[in-house]
C-alpha cells in the first residue's frame, strides 16, 4: 500500500513540475517578445532624425558657422 501511495505521489509531482516548466517557458517567451519590443523602441528613440525632430520642437537650432569652438587637450 505504501509503495502505491509513493508511486502515485511521485507521478503527481512529475505532472506538477511539467506544468511549472510549461508556465516558465511561456513566461520566457513573453519576456523575450517584450525585450525585442523595448530594444526596437530604444533604437527608434536614438535615431538621429527623431532626435532632430525633438530638437526642432523644443526650439533648438544648429549653431551658426564660427560659433563652435573645438578645444584640444
Amino acid at each position: 500500500m505504501f509503495l502505491a501511495l509513493l508511486y502515485a505521489w511521485s507521478r503527481i509531482k512529475v505532472i506538477e513540475l511539467g506544468y511549472d516548466v510549461s508556465k516558465t517557458k511561456g513566461e520566457i517567451a513573453e519576456m523575450t517578445r517584450d525585450n525585442a519590443l523595448l530594444k526596437s523602441k530604444v533604437a527608434q528613440a536614438k535615431s538621429t532624425s527623431r532626435l532632430a525632430d525633438w530638437a526642432k520642437r523644443l526650439g533648438l537650432a544648429s549653431p551658426e558657422a564660427g560659433k563652435v569652438l573645438f578645444i584640444q587637450q
